[in-house]
C-alpha cells in the first residue's frame, strides 16, 4: 500500500514567499498523516491566472504575475526541497515557471530525498492562457519516473488530458500513479454558452476515462477560489471565475471507480488514499493499452522528444574529406518505399 495526499488548497495569490511557506506546511501536514507522495494542482505556485479569461491585455497584472513565478535556481525551490526531505515525502508540484521573464505551465517531481527528478512544461497552453505561458518541449515528453517507496509517477496538466496521443505516450512509460492537475474548476451552470468539459464533472470524467484507459491511479487535483482570490484578480465579471469555490479534488482507482469522499468546493483540505499497487496488475490483466491489448503492428506513435533550443551551436569539423561514399541500404530503402505507395505485387504483369 501506498498513502497519497492530494490539495485542495488556495493559494496566497501574487505572494511567492507566502505560497512556498504554506507549501511546506501542506508538505508536512500530508507526511505526519503517513503520506508518501503529495500532489498539488496546476500553476499551484502562486495560483492560475484567472483573469485572462476575462480580460487577456492586463500588462500591470501580467507583469506583477511574472515577479510572482517561480525559477528552477531560486531559494524558494531549495526550500520546498528541503521540506521534502526533512519529511522523506515525494512532492508533485505545479507551477508558472519563470525562466527569463518567459513563463511555462510545469510540474516537478521532488524525490522524499529532496532531489528534483523530473521536469516538464504543458506542451499546448489552452486557449487563452497562450497569453501569458510558452509551449513545453520535447524533453516534457519524458514525465514518468519510478519513485523509491512510492512507484512510477507520472503527471499531465489541465486539458493535456484531451489529448489522446500525449496521453498514450504518458500510458507508454509504464506510470502506476497519475497526477491530473487543474485549476480551480466550477460546477457548470447549465447555458448553452459554457462548455461542459470545462465544468467539475466534465474534467472529473477526463480523470476518470485516463484511469480507465492507463489502468493507472489518478490523483485528480484542483485548487479552491475564495472571495479574496476573486478580488485579487479583479474577476467579478468573469464568465469562469466569479464565485468562490473550484475545488474537487480526488482520487480514482485503475478501473475508473472512485476511491474518495469529496470536500465541499468551496473548502480547504486534503485527500487521502491508500493504493494497493498490485490491483493495477489485475486490471491490466484485463486491458493493458501499451501491451498484450494492442496492435503496433497496424496503429504506432512516432515520438520527437529531442530538445530544441532557439539559438543552437554547430560544430563544423576541421578536416573535411575530399570524397565520401554513400552507402544505401536496398532493403531499408524498398521497405520505406513500400510503407508508403503500397501495391499489390500480383497487378504487375511482365511482358
Amino acid at each position: 500500500m501506498v498513502k497519497v495526499a492530494v490539495t485542495q488548497h488556495e493559494p496566497v495569490w501574487f505572494d511567492l514567499a507566502a505560497t512556498v511557506d504554506k507549501t511546506c506546511r501542506l508538505i508536512e501536514e500530508a507526511a505526519s498523516e503517513g503520506a508518501k507522495l503529495i500532489a498539488f494542482p496546476e500553476v499551484w505556485i502562486p495560483g492560475y491566472p484567472l483573469w485572462i479569461w476575462s480580460r487577456p491585455l492586463d500588462p500591470p497584472m501580467a507583469t506583477q504575475y511574472i515577479n510572482s513565478s517561480l525559477s528552477y535556481d531560486s531559494p524558494h525551490l531549495a526550500t520546498i526541497c528541503a521540506a521534502a526531505r526533512t519529511h522523506a515525502i515525494a512532492v508533485l508540484l505545479g507551477l508558472s515557471e519563470n525562466e527569463g521573464n518567459s513563463l511555462y505551465i510545469s510540474q516537478c517531481l521532488i524525490s522524499p530525498t529532496g532531489t528534483l527528478l523530473m521536469q516538464r512544461r504543458k506542451l499546448k497552453p489552452t486557449h487563452m492562457e497562450r497569453t501569458v505561458f510558452g509551449d513545453g518541449d520535447g524533453p516534457s515528453l519524458h514525465n514518468v519516473v519510478a519513485v523509491d517507496g512510492v512507484g512510477r509517477v507520472g503527471a499531465l496538466s489541465c486539458w493535456e488530458h484531451m489529448q489522446p496521443l500525449l496521453k498514450y505516450h504518458t500510458i507508454s512509460q509504464a506510470e502506476q500513479i497519475h497526477v491530473a492537475a487543474w485549476p480551480p474548476v466550477h460546477a457548470h451552470d447549465g447555458s448553452a454558452a459554457a462548455l461542459f468539459s470545462m465544468s467539475a464533472d466534465g474534467v472529473q470524467i477526463l480523470a476518470q476515462t485516463y484511469a480507465i484507459e492507463a489502468a493507472t491511479f489518478v490523483l485528480h487535483c484542483t485548487s479552491v477560489l475564495s472571495a479574496a482570490g476573486i478580488d485579487a484578480m479583479k474577476v467579478h465579471d468573469s464568465p469562469l471565475f466569479s464565485k468562490p469555490g473550484g475545488g474537487h479534488s480526488a482520487v480514482y482507482g485503475p478501473d475508473g471507480r472512485r476511491l474518495t469522499e469529496p470536500i465541499p468546493p468551496e473548502q480547504e483540505g486534503m485527500v487521502y488514499a491508500e493504493l494497493p499497487l498490485d490491483l493495477i496488475t489485475t486490471v491490466r490483466h484485463f486491458v493493458d493499452a501499451v501491451g498484450h491489448y494492442s496492435r503496433p503492428d497496424l496503429l504506432w506513435l512516432g515520438v520527437d522528444a529531442r530538445e530544441k533550443k532557439c539559438v543552437r551551436a554547430t560544430t563544423v569539423e576541421q578536416d573535411v574529406p575530399t570524397q565520401r561514399t554513400l552507402v544505401v541500404d536496398t532493403p531499408f530503402i524498398l521497405d520505406l518505399f513500400m510503407s508508403i505507395v503500397p501495391f499489390e505485387v500480383n497487378s504487375w504483369e511482365s511482358d
